[in-house]
């Protein structure tokens, strides 16, 4: 991964961001568009992307480092859910603060950004792997997520059943089973997968549009939450990863994945279910604004200090 080009990614991606921020503000984007730009990426252009993905070279080592960045993101998620209930002891944060600090750190933006971003750095082959943690992303939000956000809810086993993580099954039994797409399916997905960047990002920086910045800067919180999020977890991933012996593709998208800032899922849990709802927002917003400076350090760690 070189590291001019990958700073010249992260200001494309970020350009577009801000490109709908500016949109939502002009109300060129109001909520219906937003709302269907929402439906069209989490229906329509994630699963497609993920399908189109599989026509990648069916090398020895693509199916391990699979499975390897599988089980390592399950395991991150362990460790990272732990560290940070230390954290809440430690700070005597109350029930609600707790939760959504939990959330913020644990439950990053794998998705909407994660995709688009390994897409960026390592292509087809990147999304593939980044199918891995979006998979344990689900299974954590739909099951933990709940009881973390609803301590009387219910664990709601249909939402880990939808076309993204349905997709990423087929996606991965096709490589499995060395399976191909006829080659205008492959075309048809591959040209409605290309929407997802572009889109995602829009609808990230309409996301972020909403908030009011001036109340939100101030809360110490945010800014002990995003440290958290956006630096030490990607560096003792990058650091542990290393030591173990893990190979670069390995590392560079578990480091990717860990690096990126806290999802929009957490303020519309919060949202939902009317814990800290303006917290949760502010650590979506701060941490997506650093992610402009941290990603590019994560980068320059890896190129230098790490691969």
């Amino acid at each position: 991964m070189d590291f001019n080009t990958a700073i010249s990614q992260i200001l494309i991606l970020f350009i577009i961001m801000f490109v709908g921020t500016a949109a939502k503000k002009a109300k060129i984007i109001d909520e219906g568009i937003q709302n269907s730009i929402s439906v069209i990426l989490m229906q329509i252009a994630l699963p497609s992307l993920v399908l189109s993905s599989t026509n990648i070279t069916r090398s020895a080592e693509v199916l391990p480092n699979l499975i390897s960045i599988l089980i390592i993101t399950f395991i991150t998620y362990i460790l990272t859910i732990l560290l940070c209930m230390l954290i809440v002891k430690g700070l005597r944060f109350d029930q609600k603060t707790a939760a959504v600090f939990i959330s913020l750190i644990v439950f990053g933006n794998v998705g909407f950004m994660g995709y688009p971003m390994a897409k960026a750095f390592f292509g087809e082959i990147g999304v593939f792997y980044a199918t891995a943690s979006n998979l344990v992303f689900t299974a954590f939000l739909w099951t933990y997520g709940i009881l973390l956000f609803n301590r009387q809810g219910k664990i709601n086993l249909k939402k880990l059943l939808n076309l993204g993580s349905i997709s990423t099954l087929i996606a991965i039994l096709m490589f499995v089973f060395q399976i191909s797409l006829p080659y205008s399916f492959q075309m048809a997905f591959d040209l409605i997968g290309k929407m997802t960047t572009p889109l995602a990002m829009i609808l990230i920086g309409a996301l972020i549009a909403e908030i009011d910045a001036s109340k939100l800067v101030s809360d110490k919180k945010v800014y002990l939450m995003s440290a958290v999020r956006l630096i030490l977890i990607p560096l003792v991933t990058a650091f542990f990863l290393k030591f173990i012996g893990f190979n670069t593709m390995v590392i560079s998208v578990c480091v990717l994945m860990a690096a990126m800032p806290s999802g929009a899922t957490n303020a519309i849990f919060a949202e939902q279910f009317d814990v800290e709802p303006l917290f949760a927002s502010a650590g979506v917003f701060i941490t997506t604004l650093l992610s402009i400076l941290t990603l590019p350090l994560t980068l320059y760690m890896l190129t230098n200090f790490i691969l």
